[in-house]
């Protein structure tokens, strides 16, 4: 384990270079046109602090990176201790499963094995019933341990997806959403809560997860950031992330519809499905359902933008030049 300090005072450098091993401690210390290097035998008497201050001292090292070093060697003991905790936990915990998947496994022996051999006595059959009650006792046995063991550990897949993306239909969970108070926003504000709520997303997770079917958002998701839920929906498209209100719930489903033919179009045919001279860069419907890529005429008049290609229902100004 390997760890650097340095301190820049004026032209001089002062630097501190710390690897850890089982049985040494190396230290390589510059400033300026001083070097030393030294290798301490750790002793399990002492710590580590109070192996390198005779180096410290020795050499004149600033206090700075002294507290450096003893924040670092605090942070690396309680990070072994508590590494060694959850190994111990773990060991206890599989250890005691495996004694009571072993006893449990046990009892369905004996109890099949005792089972069969009442019946043997009684039918006369020794030892027919005496060996169909033990392998009976045996696989309700295994099994019984077997959805032990599953029930107890998990799956790494399983760990992690419940690490990145937490469940929201929890009791608790649906405790906390009840309890946060219900609020009045404004647009710009829940598009700041988005971006917020964007950047803390896990790569290759993005915030059309927020979106549901029918393209308002999730608020549950939101809530420990806006600290609390609106008194109103909002909605978003899943194509080119825009917002909108109650009024305008109907934008972003077609947007999106419109958004997807347009991509389409623009990957078969090399071009945005618009004429050529028209000024504010409409899409033409007449192509995208000529071409198949819509079966029907969107009731909102979307625009193609200059951002690579994403349609917008807002009418752009006319460019310079144009009529």
């Amino acid at each position: 384990m390997k760890q650097t300090f340095i301190k820049y005072h004026g032209r001089v450098t002062e630097n501190l270079e710390l690897r850890i091993e089982d049985k040494w401690i190396y230290v390589h210390y510059t400033k300026g046109a001083i070097e030393k290097t030294a290798c301490i035998l750790i002793n399990e008497e002492k710590s580590k602090q109070e192996l390198l201050e005779g180096f410290f001292k020795e050499n004149g090292v600033n206090e700075a990176i002294k507290k450096e070093v003893d924040k670092y060697l605090m942070k690396e003991q309680n990070t072994s201790n508590r590494n060694w905790i959850e190994f111990t936990n773990f060991l206890l915990r599989a250890l005691s499963m495996h004694l009571v998947v072993g006893i449990a496994i046990a009892l369905c022996v004996l109890a099949g094995y005792k089972i069969g051999t009442t019946l043997d006595v009684r039918y006369s059959f020794y030892p027919v019933f005496t060996l169909l009650g033990t392998f009976l006792g045996i696989g309700i046995g295994g099994l019984t341990g077997f959805t032990m063991i599953q029930k107890y550990v998990k799956s790494p897949e399983e760990n992690k997806k419940e690490k990145e993306f937490p469940r929201h239909t929890s009791k608790n969970d649906q405790q906390e959403v009840k309890q946060h108070p219900v609020i009045d926003l404004t647009i710009d504000q829940v598009r700041k809560a988005i971006r917020e709520f964007s950047d803390n997303l896990p790569k290759g997770v993005y915030r059309t997860i927020l979106v549901q079917e029918d393209n308002s958002i999730d608020f549950k998701q939101l809530a420990h950031i806006l600290k609390g839920v609106p008194s109103k929906k909002f909605y978003m498209s899943k194509e080119t992330y825009d917002l909108f209100e109650e009024n305008e719930k109907k934008i972003p489903v077609e947007m999106d519809m419109v958004q997807k033919a347009v991509d389409q179009y623009v990957k078969e045919h090399k071009e945005y499905p618009m004429l050529k001279f028209d000024p504010h860069q409409r899409v033409n419907y007449y192509q995208l359902i000529h071409s198949h890529y819509l079966s029907a005429h969107p009731e909102v008049q979307f625009y193609i933008t200059d951002l690579d290609g994403l349609v917008t229902h807002i009418k752009p100004r006319k460019k310079l030049g144009n009529s």
